[in-house]
C-alpha cells in the first residue's frame, strides 16, 4: 500500500514541503494551519490522539509566522509548520497532567521544556498536546482522564505507548511532525504499530528537562530517556530531530550532533539479528525485506548476534526496577489509574527475579552496563548498522497489559529489542517496510552512539525502496 498519489490538501504535505512552501510564499502558515485543523476536526474524534487542542494560539502563531515571512526575517527549520507535542512535557501556561486524573487542571507555570522551546524557536505551530498513558508508563495509550487513543489502522490493536497519541496523530495526518519521548520504546513501538518513522536519539542530543518536576530522575532514567520526532517520512523525522536538538543550558549533558566528517559512511556493513524470542512470520519477513533493500543500496548484510544480549535484558530489568522502587512505583500506587496499577504488579515479580537490594549491588550493576556497552561499541565498529525487530509480533491487542500478569510479562518481553538498546543509550530508529494483513510492518535500526544522522541515511535507503504508508484515514474507529 505504498502511497504514490500527489497530495491535494496542505495537511497532506510533508514538513519539508510545508516549510519550503511557506518560506517561498506559495501558501501561508495560516492556510497550512487551518488545513491541519480541518483534518483534526475530521479524524480526531475517532482517534482521540490530540487531547488538548490549542486552536486560537496556533492560528495566532501562524499569523505571526506569516508576518515574519513578509518582513524577510531569518526563518527557523519548522517555520510555520503544524506539529504536535506530547502531554508529558512542559509548555508554559498549558495543561501539564501526564495523563493523571488527580493532576487535572494543573498547568505548567515554571517555563517550557527545552524540546518545547526548541520547536517553538524553530517556528513550529503547535496544534495541541497528544495523549499518553498515566505516568507515561504503559505500552498502550489510555488513561482515566482523557480515555483511549485508537490506532488509525485498526482500533482493535494498540496505537502504542507512551507516545501513542503522537504516533496516531501524525499517521492520520494531524500535523506533519509529532514530538514524543522514549525510555524503553515509547517512540519506537507506537511508530511501528502506526506505520510511521520514529527516532530514539542518543539521549544527550535533544536536551531533556521538565521545569515542573521537583527532583531530577535517577541515573538510569536520566541516561536512557530521549526526546524525539515521529513523522510520516524519514526526511521529516530528520528535520524534526535537527529542530529539537538545539542546545539548552538547562540540560548539562547535552552535546551537539557530530560534524559530517565524523558521520559513519553509508553504504556499510550490516548485522541482521532476529532476537532470541519467537517472531511472528510477518516480523521475520519485514526484517528480511529490510535487509534486501539495504543490500540493493550497496550494503553487505550478515546475520550476527550482538554481545551479551540476554544478559543486557536481565540487567535492564534489574536496574529499572531498582530505580522505580525508590519513588515511581509509590507514586503510581497512590495516583495511577487502575489499568496502570494492574500492569505494575508485574514489577513486584521482577523484583524477586532480578533483585538489586543494596547500594553495592546497584554500583556493580551500573559498572556492568559500561562493560557491556564497551563490547557493543566494538560490535558496532564491525557492523555500523544493526537491524532488529521492534517487537516480536506485528501488532498487539489494545489492552494486552490488562489480561493478567503472564500477558504483561509477554508484552514487555516482546519489546526486548527496544529495551536492551535503551539500557545501552544507543540511538535507534523505527522505519516502516510495508503493509501485511492491513497492518504496517517495520524494523528497528540501531547505530553507534552519536550516529543519529547516519541512521537517517540508512532509513532513507529503505524508504526509497519501500515507500511511505501514511497519512491514512482511520478505519473502523468509533
Amino acid at each position: 500500500m505504498k502511497i504514490d498519489t500527489q497530495p491535494t490538501e496542505l495537511w497532506q504535505l510533508s514538513a519539508v514541503d510545508l516549510a519550503a512552501g511557506i518560506a517561498g510564499k506559495q501558501f501561508t502558515s495560516r492556510e497550512a494551519t487551518e488545513s491541519a485543523f480541518t483534518r483534526l476536526d475530521a479524524v480526531n474524534g475517532q482517534l482521540n490522539a490530540v487531547v488538548e487542542v490549542m486552536r486560537d494560539e496556533a492560528l495566532a502563531a501562524a499569523d505571526a509566522a506569516d508576518a515574519a515571512v513578509t518582513r524577510g526575517e531569518t526563518l527557523g527549520l519548522l517555520h510555520g509548520v503544524p506539529c504536535t507535542i506530547k502531554m508529558n512535557v512542559d509548555w508554559q501556561d498549558k495543561p501539564r497532567n501526564n495523563g493523571i486524573i488527580e493532576m487535572q487542571g494543573t498547568v505548567a507555570t515554571k517555563g517550557s521544556s527545552p524540546v518545547t522551546d526548541n520547536m517553538l524557536r524553530a517556528g513550529a505551530i503547535l496544534l495541541g498536546q497528544t495523549n499518553c498513558p498515566a505516568f507515561a508508563s504503559r505500552a498502550h495509550t489510555s488513561n482515566e482522564l482523557y480515555g483511549q487513543t485508537l490506532n488509525p489502522w485498526d482500533p482493535r490493536v494498540t496505537a502504542g505507548g507512551s507516545s501513542g497519541g503522537a504516533a496516531a496523530a501524525v499517521a492520520a495526518g494531524i500535523g506533519a511532525i509529532a514530538h514524543g519521548n522514549d525510555l524503553g520504546g515509547s517512540v519506537r513501538q507506537p511508530a511501528y504499530v502506526c506505520g510511521v518513522v520514529g527516532l530514539k536519539c542518543t539521549p544527550c542530543m535533544i536536551p531533556n528537562y521538565n521545569p515542573s518536576v521537583a527532583l531530577d530522575r535517577p541515573y538510569l532514567h536520566q541516561s536512557t530517556t530521549s526526546q524525539g520526532p515521529l513523522a510520516r517520512s524519514v526526511a521529516d523525522a530528520e528535520l524534526g530531530f535537527r529542530a529539537m536538538s538545539a542546545r539548552d543550558p538547562r540540560d548539562p549533558w547535552w552535546v551537539p550532533p557530530l560534524p559530517r566528517e565524523l558521520e559513519q559512511p553509508f553504504p556499510c556493513r550490516v548485522a541482521l539479528f532476529f532476537g532470541d524470542g519467537e517472531l511472528e512470520p510477518e516480523v521475520r519477513a519485514a526484517m528480511n525485506a529490510a535487509a534486501a533493500m539495504l543490500e540493493d543500496a550497496g550494503c553487505t548484510v550478515e546475520e550476527a548476534e550482538p554481545p551479551r544480549y540476554a544478559e543486557s535484558w536481565e540487567l535492564h530489568k534489574a536496574l529499572l526496577q531498582a530505580e522505580r522502587m525508590n519513588a515511581t512505583l509509590k507514586n503510581i500506587e497512590r495516583y495511577g489509574d487502575q489499568a496502570l496499577r494492574n500492569k505494575m504488579k508485574v514489577f513486584e515479580n521482577w523484583r524477586h527475579m532480578t533483585p538489586i537490594e543494596t547500594r553495592d549491588e546497584y554500583i556493580a550493576a551500573i559498572a556492568m552496563r559500561s562493560s557491556i556497552l564497551r563490547e557493543w561499541t566494538a560490535f558496532l565498529d564491525r557492523y555500523p548498522l544493526l537491524i532488529t525487530p521492534n517487537i516480536d509480533t506485528q501488532s498487539q491487542p489494545a489492552e494486552m497489559d490488562q489480561l493478567g500478569l503472564d500477558a504483561v510479562d509477554r508484552d514487555i518481553t516482546s519489546r526486548k529489542a527496544h529495551q536492551v538498546i535503551s539500557l545501552l543509550s544507543l540511538p535507534a530508529l523505527t522505519v516502516p517496510t510495508g503493509v501485511t494483513n492491513g497492518l504496517p510492518d517495520g524494523v528497528q535500526l540501531v547505530g553507534q552512539r552519536m550516529q543519529d544522522l547516519f541512521l537517517f541515511r540508512a532509513a532513507a535507503a529503505i524508504e526509497a525502496r519501500a515507500g511511505t504508508f501514511t497519512p491514512i484515514d482511520p478505519r473502523g474507529a468509533r
